[in-house]
């Protein structure tokens, strides 16, 4: 016999299954009336989680790039219309915050945007760490700023007219629509938004911590501002377990993706084990291999003062395919109906 708690309400349960006391049960009514029977719902693994989780945002994710690409436009005033001012000194901030490849410190402020990726947004609230660094934080705030000026209308409306103003081109010609122009703007914005914040989530998903440690993998994005424009950085760095089962030569793998103005796609794979390394680098364009390969016995020697010992070191002409986001072992599709 169990004691149950409803709400307020107390009941007597028999039941050939052991609970401990305070446990939370989900519980179904098979058969109702005045002894009803009921049946215990096992609550969904880890892995059923992430489907149903990754079934709601993988429709909505796109590219990180065409976001940070309009967004690094509107901050530049390249852009194709005019922003309010607090949504324009929003995008700067952000944008200025990102690692820039020229910066002395580019090393530090690299490690700490792995960190600010986006992936531990949820787990700092949780222990109410405040940080203004994180990525999906800051795009979070940006998007809730430009749905509030959506909401209201036509107040909003009016009021993005005058703000916007003081920032149109002074001979831009009048026209019945220009009220919308900022309007239209926000909202092209608002789906590039979702979209990335939806991408992140699927980072998010693939990065959750695993029961086998040896099945753990993270998964990051990081924008790069080089120059006049922001380049994209894929990563993903797994545990691999040694074929020989000694847990002392296990080894870590990193896959870095990107694609250039000036290289084209390229994909770095490195292999560490102990103090072994082995790299591997692809590319689409022949020119990129050669100019890959020429800087070769630079990177072997950067390596080695570094105190890896150096296996391989190969650079190859490939056609890369996109990167599955999906993380390991997770179905979308049940096969049995």
């Amino acid at each position: 016999s169990v004691e149950l708690q409803i709400g307020l309400t107390k009941l007597i349960a028999q039941t050939q299954l052991s609970f401990r006391p305070g446990q939370t049960l989900t519980l179904q009514v098979d058969k109702p009336g005045p002894m009803p029977e009921m049946n215990l719902l096992a609550r969904p693994g880890l892995a059923q989680l992430q489907a149903n989780a990754l079934k709601q945002v993988l429709p909505r994710q796109q590219p990180l790039q065409p976001i940070f690409d309009k967004l690094l436009s509107i901050a530049s005033g390249t852009g194709n219309g005019p922003m309010p001012s607090s949504v324009q000194q929003s995008i700067e901030s952000l944008i200025g915050r990102l690692p820039a490849a020229d910066n002395p410190q580019f090393r530090q402020k690299l490690r700490e945007a792995l960190v600010n990726s986006g992936i531990h947004h949820e787990a700092r609230l949780l222990a109410r760490v405040n940080n203004g660094a994180d990525l999906k934080l800051n795009l979070l705030r940006l998007f809730d700023m430009l749905k509030s000026l959506t909401e209201s209308p036509p107040l909003p409306r009016k009021m993005l007219q005058e703000e916007t103003n003081t920032t149109s081109q002074a001979n831009a010609p009048a026209s019945a629509s220009a009220a919308d122009s900022p309007l239209k703007s926000i909202t092209q914005l608002l789906k590039l938004l979702d979209g990335a914040l939806a991408r992140i989530q699927v980072n998010q998903l693939a990065s959750l911590p695993q029961e086998d440690p040896m099945r753990q993998v993270w998964q990051f994005e990081l924008p790069i501002l080089q120059h006049a424009r922001i380049d994209l950085l894929q990563i993903l760095i797994r545990r691999e377990q040694a074929s020989s089962g000694d847990p002392t030569t296990n080894a870590w793998s990193l896959t870095l993706q990107m694609e250039l103005p000036e290289l084209g796609p390229m994909r770095v794979h490195l292999r560490l084990q102990g103090d072994a390394i082995s790299t591997y680098l692809w590319a689409e364009t022949p020119a990129t291999v050669q100019l890959t390969r020429q800087h070769l016995p630079s990177l072997r020697d950067a390596l080695e003062k570094a105190g890896l010992q150096v296996q391989k070191l190969e650079a190859h002409h490939s056609r890369l395919q996109p990167d599955d986001l999906l993380p390991n072992d997770v179905s979308l599709l049940h096969e049995k109906a």
